[in-house]
């Protein structure tokens, strides 16, 4: 019996992989692609899907202070001989890796990036011998780690012109999980501090750099409207909707097939499809190869590898903050319904803070949460449906996002409980209390601030849809009511909201309340809920100026 190769768990090493004679599953022909495409090129795909291994793996077959021939020996790539021939070890490479830069504040953050960026100056000193006197001064600065931000925002196009002179020839620039720190900046709240320094230090060496031969980052998002990206000539994005790559990120099923035959796993097949498969990478589908190789380890226990192996504090963290319409449509994929949405590729982590939705759906399908099934969209137009990607991304939604809706569900419930047992004065205390406790001014003062009152109801209704036929926005009688309530048993009150932004012409609040009465009752919003045989209905209208609410129940 063939002896069994010791699975890469943790490993990201390729040199280590190959010269201990690791299990290894083939990328090699991703060099090809690369070099055969443009000069800049982002992939992004989720954690844990080989980006780091294949970076690694593409930093040693082109770097020239090392003689590799032998770790591609009997790869595919080895077969293309006239690559071998021009690229193996014939350029100078800046591999640089962003992946453990996590820290909690802009401070720590800062020091984080600069010390990775001396480092790298530090390991390239062999380029100081063709430096000016007042390059050198600069070049020292950064080995020591002393210099200003100003000189860290340039160090990767100066370097990449100091190896150029050096070694004669232009050099390959390798940056692995670009937009770690910009996600952590994010989820600790110095973003907007940070944002500008990490991007200076990116834009500057991508754009118009004549000392690169090619450039290529990883990571899990394509960040946008931080001008990181804008003007770089001839880029090539490789995200989760393009072909492009699309084999050369997590397995496909040939090499999970071929990866539980060598294991003696062969019996998992349906499993494993039914646990691991789904994602859906510019039309391939393809398996997760974090959990396939810890299956393989742990001789086929079925469990979740993935899901457990950290990295969703920011998806967690949006679900949480998420408004009432998200998390309803959470609950529906959770059933195993599919949702439409607008991808946006150019995510904008700024446009999160707004709850947009379509900012927070293309974060959950580019991090591997949710996958793409078909392009709904006319020509051109980046419209998808979304569904949960396999059976470890549905614990994941069902054992961490329940949780959090249940967290603001169960009290909100009860309040409205005491609406439908017509203890009025009880709801009004309860929802004003609610309201002073969660909404921020920011909340209630933009352009539709209806919504937010309009999403808040809509929380506390979402978990009554066993009793209760929810129209949200409908049309009703002679108008748009704003949210009503049928309900299933004839013997229960339907209710109808109708939410009312004060204006100082209508007078007091309680005025503009007194409005959304009338509104209710000259409009005929009753009528669809009598068409259903229903005789009680409870007429609620909520006026409100910022965090001020006055609420009139009839």
């Amino acid at each position: 019996m063939m002896k069994l190769k010791r699975l890469p768990i943790g490993r990201s090493d390729f040199k280590s992989i190959i010269e201990d004679d690791m299990y290894y599953i083939d990328k090699s022909m991703l060099i090809k692609e690369i070099i055969e495409s443009g000069d800049v090129i982002l992939i992004t795909r989720p954690r844990r899907f080989g980006k780091t291994l294949n970076m690694s793996m593409m930093k040693y077959f082109f770097r020239n202070d090392q003689d590799n021939k032998h770790l591609f020996e009997g790869l595919k790539i080895w077969n293309e001989k006239e690559i071998i021939e021009k690229y193996l070890n014939k350029y100078p490479v800046i591999y640089i890796t962003f992946k453990d830069l996590k820290q909690k504040n802009y401070e720590d953050m800062i020091k984080s990036v600069k010390y990775t960026i001396t480092d790298l100056y530090r390991k390239h000193k062999e380029s100081i011998d063709v430096l000016e006197e007042f390059e050198k001064d600069d070049y020292i600065e950064i080995a020591k780690g002393i210099a200003d931000n100003v000189k860290y925002e340039n160090s990767l196009k100066n370097l990449s012109e100091y190896l150029y002179r050096y070694y004669k020839q232009k050099v390959i620039l390798l940056i692995d999980e670009y937009d770690t720190p910009i996600q952590q900046s994010y989820l600790n709240g110095y973003y907007n501090e940070f944002i500008n320094f990490m991007g200076n230090i990116l834009g500057n060496a991508l754009k118009d750099n004549e000392y690169l031969e090619k450039g290529v980052l990883t990571g899990i998002t394509r960040v946008a409207k931080e001008s990181i990206f804008t003007g770089v000539n001839n880029l090539q994005a490789s995200t989760v909707l393009s072909e492009l790559f699309n084999d050369k990120f997590g397995l496909t099923w040939e090499e999970v097939e071929k990866t539980l035959k060598d294991y003696g796993l062969e019996y998992e097949k349906e499993k494993v499809i039914e646990w691991y498969n789904g994602y859906n990478f510019g039309g391939l589908e393809i398996y997760n190869p974090y959990s396939i190789i810890n299956l393989a380890r742990n001789k086929g226990e079925i469990k979740y590898y993935w899901i457990n192996s950290s990295g969703n504090a920011l998806i967690k963290q949006l679900i949480r903050e998420s408004t009432a319409e998200v998390k309803t449509k959470i609950e529906e994929l959770i059933e195993g319904k599919e949702i439409e949405s607008s991808i946006d590729e150019n995510l904008v982590y700024g446009d999160l803070d707004k709850s947009t939705e379509e900012s927070i759906w293309t974060l959950f399908l580019f991090t591997g949460y949710l996958t793409w099934t078909k392009h709904t969209g006319e020509e051109g137009e980046p419209r998808y449906s979304l569904k949960i990607t396999n059976k470890e991304t549905l614990q994941f939604f069902k054992k961490t996002v329940v949780d959090i809706i249940k967290e603001s569900k169960i009290h909100y419930e009860s309040i409205l409980m005491e609406l439908i047992h017509e203890n009025y004065e009880e709801f009004k205390i309860a929802f004003k209390k609610i309201v002073e406790r969660t909404i921020s001014y920011f909340d209630v003062s933009g352009e539709e601030p209806e919504r937010f009152y309009h999403g808040l109801i809509l929380g506390m209704v979402v978990g009554l849809s066993k009793k209760y036929i929810v129209k949200s926005n409908r049309e009703a009688g002679y108008g748009r009511a704003n949210l009503i309530l049928i309900p299933k048993e004839k013997t229960e009150p339907g209710i109808i909201f109708e939410f009312k932004k004060h204006y100082i012409k209508e007078g007091d609040l309680k005025n503009s309340a007194e409005l959304g009465i009338k509104q209710i009752e000259e409009k005929g919003y009753e009528e669809e809920i009598k068409s259903y045989g229903i005789e009680k209905i409870i007429k609620v209208a909520i006026a409100f100026d910022k965090k001020n609410v006055e609420i009139i129940v009839k």
